[in-house]
């Protein structure tokens, strides 16, 4: 279950957060050719209630190096919350995703079981490690990272769901899927080989 713990958290958070990464390099970049400022975007929400882009991505990143941290018993590292271009929060996603990297998966063991407390500004709330993951943490990350999505969708960036996906881990495809989901001739070449060995064993 160890096992488990680790592989259904740290690859889950870094592959979409270096897909969010990408997303707003895009953005960034969209908006400097269609004469956009940049703060029109980041400051941007879905609706009057929700919390702005920038938000959505601090608070993504806050799920997903305080799960990491908790479920191997470690203290979270505790950003200021102050990023105000894409360039700020690319920044945190690339100290997310650093963070991630320093937890061994090993530190991971006997975390479905772990007492886990959470104080927010209503209370506190109190799991064990396999439900924290996966009725907190989980949903709660891929609601604030799908916001984000959303919003520069909203707001006339071209991407769709191959950008939000990404080229998912362990996956393999034959070259019209590839084609298809724009995945780099190199990256596609290694893909179909890995397949067609695969499945030459049988």
């Amino acid at each position: 279950m160890a096992n488990l713990m680790y592989q259904g958290s740290a690859p889950v958070f870094t592959h979409h957060l270096k897909n969010l990464s990408a997303i707003l390099k895009l953005a960034a970049k969209d908006a400097k050719t269609r004469g956009i400022a940049p703060e029109v975007l980041l400051n941007a929400r879905l609706a009057p209630d929700m919390l702005p882009l920038a938000a959505q991505v601090m608070i993504a990143t806050d799920h997903a190096k305080g799960c990491c941290a908790r479920l191997a018993g470690q203290p979270s590292p505790v950003f200021a919350d102050t990023e105000s271009t894409f360039a700020e929060l690319e920044a945190r996603i690339r100290k997310t995703l650093a963070f991630i990297r320093t937890i061994k998966p090993a530190e991971y063991a006997d975390s479905e079981t772990r007492d886990i407390t959470l104080t927010l500004p209503f209370g506190e709330l109190y799991f064990k490690g396999a439900d924290y993951l996966h009725g907190w943490v989980l949903p709660n990350f891929y609601f604030h990272y799908t916001t984000a999505y959303d919003i520069l969708r909203h707001n006339g960036l071209a991407v769709g769901k191959r950008e939000y996906l990404g080229v998912v881990p362990g996956m393999e495809m034959n070259a019209a899927a590839a084609r298809a989901m724009g995945v780099k001739p190199q990256a596609a070449k290694k893909a179909v080989k890995k397949a067609a060995r695969k499945k030459a064993s049988k």
